[in-house]
C-alpha cells in the first residue's frame, strides 16, 4: 500500500469544515511533505521550486511560508516523515515473526524494506538518490537512517550469536558497511531499471547479508 493513501490530497475547504486547527495544520504539512518528495523526485532537487510544492500539495504560497521557511527546510522535514513511515512498514512486517528466527526477520525485512519503496517510488528516489544534493542538514538525516536500519541489522545479527547459528562476532562497522552496499544497489537499480525492480534485490541483498554475517547461502 503506498504511504499517501491515508493523506486526502484535496484542497480543504473555505471556511467552516469542522475540523480543529490542529488537524488543519497537519493536513497541510502532511499534503506538502509528500508534494516536495514528489517534485524532487520528478524534477530533481536543484530543479524543485516552491511553487511545484503547493502545486501538488494543493495549498497556497502563504500557506507554505507559514509553516516552511524554504523549500529546503520544507524537504528536510518531508524527509524525516518519509524515514518514519518506512521504519513504521518495517516494524509492523515483523510484528508476528519469532524473535528468534534471525533469518526470517533479515529476510523479511530486507523484503518490505524493498516493497515499501516500489509502493512508493517518490520516497525512494528522494531517500537514496536526491537527498545527495539536498545539502548537509540531510545528509546528517541520511545517515542517521543509515545508522538505524544498521541497527536492526545488527539486532538480527545478535539473535544469530546467542542462538548458537553465526559463529564469530564481526567488527561492528560492518553493520554500517552492509548497509551502505544495500543503499548503493537501490540507488543503481532507481536509476537503471526502476523502482518496479526493487524487489528482484531481495535475494541478492539476502547473501550479501548472511555472508557478512559469516554463514553465506548461495543457493
Amino acid at each position: 500500500m503506498g504511504l499517501e493513501s491515508a493523506v486526502d490530497r484535496a484542497r480543504l475547504p473555505r471556511g467552516t469544515h469542522g475540523l480543529a486547527p490542529g488537524d488543519v495544520v497537519h493536513s497541510q504539512r502532511m499534503r506538502m511533505y509528500f508534494g516536495v518528495l514528489e517534485a524532487v523526485s520528478e524534477r530533481g532537487y536543484n530543479a524543485t521550486t516552491v511553487a511545484d510544492i503547493v502545486a501538488r500539495a494543493n495549498v497556497s504560497r502563504r500557506t507554505f511560508y507559514q509553516q516552511f521557511r524554504d523549500r529546503d527546510e520544507c524537504f528536510l522535514a518531508a524527509f524525516d516523515q518519509a524515514v518514519e513511515l518506512v521504519i513504521a512498514a518495517l516494524d509492523a512486517s515483523v510484528a508476528d515473526t519469532a524473535q528468534s528466527d534471525w533469518r526470517t526477520l533479515i529476510r523479511t525485512t530486507l523484503a518490505e524494506y524493498l516493497k515499501t519503496l516500489t509502493d512508493n517510488a517518490f520516497c525512494a528516489q528522494a531517500l537514496h538518490v536526491e537527498c545527495l544534493a539536498a545539502g548537509p542538514a540531510v545528509a546528517e538525516q541520511r545517515r542517521q537512517m543509515k545508522s538505524r536500519l544498521a541497527q536492526r541489522m545488527q539486532a538480527a545479527f545478535r539473535i544469530g550469536r546467542d542462538t548458537g547459528d553465526i559463529p564469530a562476532e564481526i567488527p561492528p562497522q560492518i553493520f554500517d558497511a552492509l548497509i551502505g552496499a544495500i543503499d548503493d544497489r537501490i540507488r543503481d537499480c532507481l536509476q537503471g531499471p526502476g523502482p518496479q525492480s526493487l524487489p528482484t534485490l531481495t535475494p541478492h541483498l539476502t547473501q550479501i547479508t548472511l555472508a557478512l554475517f559469516g554463514v553465506p547461502d548461495w543457493n
